[in-house]
């Protein structure tokens, strides 16, 4: 089958052979990749051109080992909102197009490998509160080292699997090996804290494209894998099926409540809450308003979760997700 390619790929191609240097042969490489068709007739073309993509890039970092140089300093991020999560998967795994289907951020969509090169931070809106999700580069032999340290200091991870991928099972055990291979290992969200060498974080696990062809058959294949180790979600960035529910996930994993404040006398306004980790006392949330009142106050009112209304509580209660508290000096 003729692989019928457009006019622009010719072009790209001639400059992608007068070009001097691995980086701009690169640049080019990735235009290349976006302008094949997809079809049976271009897959030696496609498979070629990710060889050669693989080999530039190990030629990048074996240049700039010789020379000493480093790479870019994405190896912090400023947390923002209520908890940074991670977006972590193998390469064309649809990170990217979650990161713009829920926050406003515009990452660098494209159908071919590795089209992701730099941290791309978005704000996702849940309820009354932002999540702050990073979208980082896939999990490869050529992932650099920075990627890892992102992934170490976030709150959790969000591991993503391409449930178009016929392999979906090998896919999530590659991930976890690429993990596991940097030191890093991933838990559940209710399951205790674990010791050892290396960073643990806790995790969902998110099948993507699950408007895909056999896609309902391959997360049921997923799931059976995962068990009970993670919760997870099946979404699709094209319809929005499923998103809320991994909205709902990414908060979970976050172990984090919501408290709301009002003063005594005063009506209920539910306005933006203080967000603390679960497991928080009401002296905790005083020490959020202000140490003052941390160390003043004698008792404290609980609308919520408490067994009446507006129930008298003491300095060690543990408050819940959603409580409203009023504070007595």
């Amino acid at each position: 089958m003729p692989a019928n390619l457009p006019p622009e790929y010719i072009q790209a191609e001639l400059r992608f052979r007068a070009a001097k240097t691995p980086e701009e042969k690169l640049e080019i490489l990735k235009e290349l990749m976006s302008l094949v068709p997809k079809h049976k007739g271009t897959e030696k073309l496609r498979v070629e051109l990710k060889r050669k993509w693989s080999k530039l890039q190990e030629e990048i970092q074996q240049q700039q080992k010789k020379k000493g140089a480093r790479g870019p300093a994405y190896d912090h991020i400023e947390r923002e909102g209520a908890g940074q999560i991670a977006l972590v998967g193998l390469p064309n795994c649809g990170k990217s197009s979650l990161l713009a289907a829920v926050t406003h951020a515009k990452p660098e969509i494209a159908d071919y490998p590795f089209s992701t090169f730099r941290p791309t931070v978005g704000m996702m809106p849940f309820e009354d509160i932002q999540i702050q999700l990073i979208d980082l580069p896939p999990l490869s032999e050529y992932t650099e080292p920075w990627v890892y340290s992102l992934i170490r200091n976030s709150d959790a991870v969000a591991l993503l699997i391409d449930l178009s991928s016929e392999s979906v099972e090998d896919d999530y055990l590659t991930a976890l090996g690429w993990l596991e291979k940097a030191r890093i290992g991933l838990i559940g969200r209710d399951a205790p804290p674990r010791d050892g060498p290396g960073a643990v974080k806790r995790a969902v696990v998110v099948g993507i494209k699950r408007d895909a062809d056999g896609a309902e058959a391959r997360f049921s294949q997923l799931r059976a894998l995962v068990g009970d180790e993670f919760e997870t979600a099946a979404v699709s960035t094209i319809s929005g099926e499923g998103l809320n529910e991994m909205k709902k996930l990414f908060f979970r994993v976050l172990r984090i409540v919501r408290v709301y404040t009002k003063k005594p006398g005063q009506p209920f306004k539910k306005d933006q809450p203080y967000v603390l980790p679960v497991g928080s006392t009401v002296t905790d949330v005083a020490r959020a308003i202000h140490q003052e009142l941390a160390e003043r106050f004698k008792y404290a009112r609980v609308w919520g979760s408490a067994e009446f209304a507006g129930q008298r509580v003491e300095r060690h209660h543990v408050v819940q997700d959603g409580d409203l508290l009023e504070f007595h000096e």
